[in-house]
């Protein structure tokens, strides 16, 4: 196998050896606006290589510094949730040339198809824990940005986040009341049948980390974001 070396750059370890990260073989799991997720190999583990593609409706310069910046952003997200105890895919490569993250396959089950199949009481359970994990995040200054139940996979009964790609360094009382907002919207449009249960669960999971008084906080700006949202529908 190749040796690879490392350079340190912004906190963040990088191999210098660019492997096969240009154009990943493999099935495409996911085609996006900003990156095509694709399920391959990487020295011999299965993975997920994230690949931020040019944008030709950008200067390119300016796309490229953007795809880079953003690149090394989420492999920075990811290692501070993971230090923050949040269970989310493991690195194993940082390739900012071709603006690519390979990242461990997580096997499991989207917490979306789950919550059809499961029974109440287990759904209030994962939700406790998917607050839990929240909590752990905002403690951390850290604001996930896509928090729907797609990006939440449950192996071998653990919650798994994942999808970084529009996360934050944060600890505004804002932001963290748009991540539980996300949560809530999709619990409320596309799981209405286990909606309060799950949240119930979710806020108690959250309360419990992050603390009363805290917790207060983010709800009243939840409220008020949410007041906001109706008002400007009405208007």
């Amino acid at each position: 196998m190749e040796k690879l070396t490392f350079v340190s750059r912004g906190g963040l370890t990088q191999s210098t050896s660019l492997g096969v990260t240009e154009s990943p073989l493999g099935e495409l799991l996911y085609k996006g606006a900003e990156a095509d997720i694709v399920k391959g190999e990487w020295r011999g583990l299965i993975a997920v290589y994230k690949v931020r593609k040019p944008l030709p409706y950008r200067l390119s310069s300016l796309d490229t510094s953007i795809r880079r910046q953003r690149t090394i952003r989420e492999a920075e997200l990811l290692q501070s949730a993971r230090r923050a105890g949040v269970i989310v895919p493991r690195l194993y490569f940082v390739d900012t040339v071709h603006t690519t993250l390979v990242m461990e396959c997580v096997g499991g089950m989207r917490l979306r198809e789950l919550v059809s199949q499961s029974e109440r009481e287990m759904v209030g359970h994962y939700f406790n824990d998917l607050g839990k994990a929240i909590a752990r995040l905002h403690c951390a200054g850290i604001v996930h940005g896509d928090l729907t139940t797609a990006n939440v996979i449950i192996r071998d009964g653990e919650l798994v986040l994942v999808d970084f790609g529009l996360s934050n360094h944060s600890t505004k009382l804002e932001d963290q009341a748009v991540d539980l907002r996300l949560v809530k919207e999709t619990l409320v449009g596309a799981h209405h049948m286990i909606a309060s249960v799950a949240l119930q669960q979710l806020f108690a999971g959250y309360s419990s980390v992050l603390g009363p008084r805290r917790f207060h906080e983010v709800s009243k700006q939840l409220s008020n974001i949410e007041r906001r949202g109706r008002y400007a529908r009405i208007s």
